[in-house]
């Protein structure tokens, strides 16, 4: 454990003054241990399950595929399983919102929400209704809007009004378009997926920042983005996930605000996002970055994360119905409680402890 703020330390390399500067030898073994961290959350978290959403949206895209050419039940059950195990897997790492997830609106593309305007569900339903052939091609899907290309299209074709169809030969249009929506997922992902693992690309600029990149030129740089996965992933979960369905009481309730609520998948991504998190944590080791005199924290942060998941486990019925009870919606309230108890954990502490202020929110558009 470190005994002062690990950037202090850092901070000698750029020029800068801190009070009881470390020698050259501390220096660079605490440079070396914010590489070590940074490495472990990229081979450890980042590239291995963006591997897994990329494998997972191939099953998907098989499946819908297989849906299309023999119409049924039991395949619509298995494509619709699919999808549950693509959210799953998506939510994981869906709080990582830096580096090749952010151009070209690539997390747009996946999951477009949320969509307080019902701009997606419009154009689904217009795509529906004048059966329109070009959003059947993955091709000429690609250069219609980013909220026609991801899976929350797919979940209203899957899951939404008229879905019964797709298990019969009537629904050959609704399961074409939701064919080449599963195949732009795919492609979405391998993108993203291709760019961490390029030799020379984003994983290696992070891991080993420099000042002739754009984008990570120091340490401070890549622990900023590694701290904001935390800080803003956290502020995502709680007021773009949780807080818009719970209301502020049991009259003023909003379930269909809740994301994934037509397939009942609001809880189970929501826990995989906070499992998610709490993976990066602890598979990047980066309690390691800490002074030794907070070295309590890392179990105050592995207690809230506990204590969201037994929420979760409190409510038996899909979220957005457990939300219109007295009964079902105290468990998501202490759920956001814990979940903004988490983001200062975070945010304030944590990010004091290592020296660090932390950036912007992602959510506010700055």
């Amino acid at each position: 454990m470190r005994r002062q703020p690990i950037l202090a330390v850092l901070a000698v390399s750029c020029g800068l003054s801190f009070p009881g500067a470390a020698s050259a030898q501390s220096e660079e073994q605490d440079k070396a241990g914010v590489r070590a961290v940074l490495s472990a959350a990229v081979d450890d978290f980042i590239v291995p399950e963006y591997r897994a959403l990329q494998e997972q949206a191939r099953s998907l895209q098989e499946a819908v595929q297989s849906l299309c050419e023999d119409p049924g039940t039991a395949k619509l059950d298995q494509a619709r399983q699919s999808f549950a195990e693509a959210v799953t897997v998506w939510s994981r790492v869906e709080t990582v919102r830096f580096g090749p997830i952010l151009r070209q609106n690539a997390a747009e593309r996946i999951y477009f929400f949320p969509d307080r305007r019902g701009i997606g569900l419009r154009q689904v339903q217009g795509v529906l209704a004048e059966e329109d052939a070009t959003a059947t091609d993955a091709e000429s899907l690609a250069g219609k809007s980013v909220a026609l290309q991801g899976l929350g299209t797919l979940e209203f074709l899957l899951f939404g009004t008229g879905a019964e169809v797709l298990a019969e030969e009537e629904g050959d249009f609704r399961c074409r378009f939701a064919e080449a929506v599963a195949e732009r997922i795919e492609v979405t992902a391998a993108e993203v997926t291709d760019e961490w693992t390029e030799p020379d690309g984003i994983a290696a600029r992070f891991v080993d920042p420099a000042s002739s990149y754009a984008d990570f030129q120091t340490q401070e740089d890549s622990l900023r983005a590694l701290l904001g996965v935390f800080t803003n992933g956290l502020e995502m979960i709680a007021d773009t996930r949780i807080a818009p369905f719970l209301g502020e009481d049991v009259n003023s309730v909003r379930p269909k605000a809740a994301a994934w609520w037509r397939a009942g998948l609001t809880g189970p991504a929501i826990l995989a996002n906070l499992e998610g998190l709490s993976d990066l944590f602890q598979r990047s080791g980066m309690a390691n970055l800490l002074p030794e005199e907070n070295g309590n924290l890392p179990v105050e942060i592995a207690f809230e994360f506990d204590n969201a998941e037994r929420a979760l486990q409190k409510v038996e019925t899909p979220l957005s119905e457990a939300v219109e009870t007295a009964e079902g919606r105290s468990p998501l309230a202490y759920l956001l409680i814990v979940t903004r108890s988490l983001r200062s954990l975070f945010a304030e502490r944590f990010s004091g402890a290592i020296g660090l202020v932390a950036g912007f929110s992602s959510l506010d558009g700055d």
